[in-house]
């Protein structure tokens, strides 16, 4: 009986103790501004990430289908609750409604879309 329960400890301790030394120094956990562990992205990404959501809003009929090759009217970056992100202005001139002409796409400093709407706040 203490044969098995030391040949128990021991396999614990292996499988416990051991297996952290395997993450290496690439898989630190440290503070990297978001709490998410990403990078932040460049404009070009952003970018990407903003016409793909433009692109998904009209395939899902949250769009008319006008706004499919809406060209990109302007970039900028804003501050939001302190934090930085980056506004993608959107102009469809075939949009029936005036106040919906522009439509802003807002993407957050690490990539993540945080928003859209027409009033650009």
């Amino acid at each position: 009986m203490k044969k098995i329960i030391t040949s128990v400890a021991m396999a614990t301790f292996l499988a416990l103790g051991i297996n952290p030394l395997y993450a290496g120094s690439g898989h630190s956990h440290g503070d990297h501004g978001d709490g998410h562990g990403h990078s932040k992205v460049k404009e070009a990404q952003a970018k990407q990430i903003a016409m793909k959501q433009l692109n998904s809003y009209v395939s899902h009929g949250k769009l008319d289908k006008s706004w499919k090759h809406t060209p990109l009217k302007s970039v900028e970056q804003k501050m939001f609750h302190g934090k930085l992100e980056w506004v993608f202005t959107f102009n469809n001139p075939n949009e029936v409604k005036t106040k919906n002409k522009n439509l802003y796409i807002f993407v957050n400093q690490y990539g993540k879309m945080t928003g859209a709407n027409f009033t650009g706040k």
